[in-house]
């Protein structure tokens, strides 16, 4: 069991962020812009990580054939 002062929060768990530290009564439109270019970018990053793996093992396979 861990202590009180060990326990984990949701942000640090989850990876959750509030959207503002000051709630407002209004969306902001440029936050929400910006959270999903962000979301984008960390999408693209990891498919270009999937796509290199899939196509290491691929190379291996076919080394490892052709010996």
């Amino acid at each position: 069991m861990r202590k009180v002062s060990q326990a984990k929060s949701d942000s640090e768990i989850f990876g959750f962020r509030p959207l503002l530290e000051t709630p407002k009564k209004r969306l902001d439109l440029n936050n929400l812009l910006m959270r999903a270019r962000e979301e984008e970018r960390r999408s693209k990053k990891l498919n270009l990580f999937i796509f290199s793996g899939a196509t290491v093992v691929v190379l291996v396979f076919l080394m490892l054939i052709s010996l």
